[in-house]
């Protein structure tokens, strides 16, 4: 679960300088899938966080307020690296005073590994220079269902009256709540991948049609380059 944002705080993040008013306010990067055979997997997943790194770096270099990362379903991660490099990027987080907020079904991974996760949430909650969102094992179907299941208890509660519901109470319920709509996702293939499905239907769309172990910060940089010049017309 991911910690409380300061709502005021985000605001001013996001509000831009007249030089970056075309830059994006939050970006979308989805890392998967590897399809690594099992022999091969811990070795890809390793240089797979090799690449996420870079872009926590590039987070910082370009000012994005907001950035989220999805590392895919269950299938895609390896849990055993992913424990052993959860110390290094809150290591980073705190260099950059970057809020890390963790989404998905992460809690049906194995429990040392849950910890390391639950630290992420909780160490960096004091942090506002940035926001780094990281989804893992998840689903972006299954996001509409816990909002789901979330709004219909509070009817079963009374806490909310069916005839109420809007997508603006949807939007409440889903995890990515308290952020503006992505204004980028970019993708590996030509597969959509649905990441924050709610919220990304003005997004545009970029597809690098390539592997995603041969995705670098060049290429998200290009993206970006694209997207400010787009927004100038």
């Amino acid at each position: 679960m991911a910690g409380l944002i300061d709502l005021k705080k985000l605001q001013s993040i996001i509000q831009r300088t007249p030089e970056e008013k075309n830059l994006p306010k939050h970006l979308i990067l989805n890392l998967f899938p590897l399809n690594s055979q099992e022999e091969n997997k811990k070795e890809e997943f390793n240089k797979l966080l090799d690449i996420f790194f870079e872009m926590m770096d590039l987070q910082k270099e370009k000012n994005i307020p907001i950035m989220t990362i999805s590392l895919g379903g269950k299938e895609d991660i390896d849990e055993n690296v992913l424990f052993e490099k959860t110390k290094l990027i809150l290591k980073k987080a705190n260099e950059y005073r970057m809020k890390v907020s963790v989404f998905g079904r992460w809690y049906d991974l194995r429990g040392q590994l849950v910890e390391e996760l639950k630290r992420l949430n909780s160490e960096t909650d004091g942090f506002d220079n940035f926001f780094l969102n990281i989804c893992i094992n998840y689903d972006p179907k299954q996001e509409i269902a816990d909002a789901s299941r979330v709004i219909i208890r509070k009817i079963l509660m009374e806490k909310l009256d069916i005839d109420s519901i809007t997508p603006e109470i949807i939007k409440e319920n889903i995890y990515s709540s308290f952020f503006v709509p992505p204004d980028i996702v970019i993708e590996p293939s030509r597969r959509f991948s649905g990441t924050f499905l709610w919220d990304s239907k003005n997004s545009k769309i970029y597809q690098l049609n390539k592997k995603v172990l041969d995705i670098n910060k060049a290429d998200v940089i290009r993206v970006i380059e694209t997207y400010a010049t787009i927004s100038t017309k």
